[in-house]
């Protein structure tokens, strides 16, 4: 793989470490000491030995998508009290 797709890849995912520790306004070791004794929440290696730290700004709330349907016309009005349930 390219370093630029790589990279791409990388940023889709969270951050590097060394832009954690500069968030942070510690230095790399001190990130690095935190990632090993996994005081770092999310934080994983990649298969090239890159520390990915989660970017919670990035993250996305979980969507889910309701269905309900009723077997025939005569239980149509079924149909909104059970999305209602379905929906708590």
């Amino acid at each position: 793989m390219e370093l630029i797709q790589r990279l791409h890849v990388l940023s889709a995912m969270g951050k590097k470490l060394s832009d954690y520790a500069r968030e942070r306004g510690i230095g790399y070791r001190a990130a690095w000491n935190r990632f090993k004794a996994g005081r770092i929440p999310g934080a994983w290696m990649d298969e090239t030995g890159h520390v990915v730290v989660p970017d919670p700004s990035e993250q996305k709330g979980t969507k889910a998508v309701i269905y309900a349907r009723v077997s025939s016309a005569e239980n149509r009005p079924n149909l909104d009290s059970q999305a209602e349930r379905l929906g708590q």
